[in-house]
């Protein structure tokens, strides 16, 4: 077995003792998503991309939740560029992402180690999604265009 194997298992297995499993993943996904389409805030910005096309986004969530948390491997995208076609997305939208993520977390969670480690890899996308569509390196550095 090689290495890789050998840490994809040993991960799959710590993910499972913390009660992360396809089914947590799926009923995650579905809770969260439920928040985010009746949230007033984030629910036009979701519904004007994603309009009739809800079923298909929630297999590709799944998927690439499952690759996170369980190393499937079965997720295939490009996370940012989708990201940054989004024009009405701001900085602000990011912390609601993550309250509606946290708030459906204390639901669904089994267990406070499957919270933390959702949470942990929620706060890292963000972080790096805020970077990619709002970084502007002129504005770190007080110059202005």
């Amino acid at each position: 077995m090689s290495f890789a194997q050998v840490h994809r298992e040993n991960y799959r297995r710590q993910a499972k003792s913390y009660g992360i499993d396809a089914e947590f993943v799926s009923q995650m996904v579905d809770g969260f998503y439920t928040k985010v389409r009746n949230d007033a805030e984030l629910g036009p910005i979701f519904d004007a991309v994603i309009q009739d096309q809800w079923e298909p986004h929630l297999v590709k969530m799944k998927q690439f939740w499952r690759a996170i948390a369980l190393k499937t491997g079965e997720y295939e995208g490009r996370p940012m560029p989708a990201h940054l076609k989004l024009k009405n997305v701001t900085k602000t939208h990011f912390a609601r992402w993550l309250q509606l993520f946290d708030e459906n977390l204390d639901e669904v969670a089994p267990t406070p180690e499957a919270k933390a480690f959702f949470q942990d890899r929620a706060r890292n996308i963000a972080r790096s999604l805020m970077m990619g569509m709002f970084y502007d390196p002129d504005e770190e550095l007080g110059i202005s265009s």
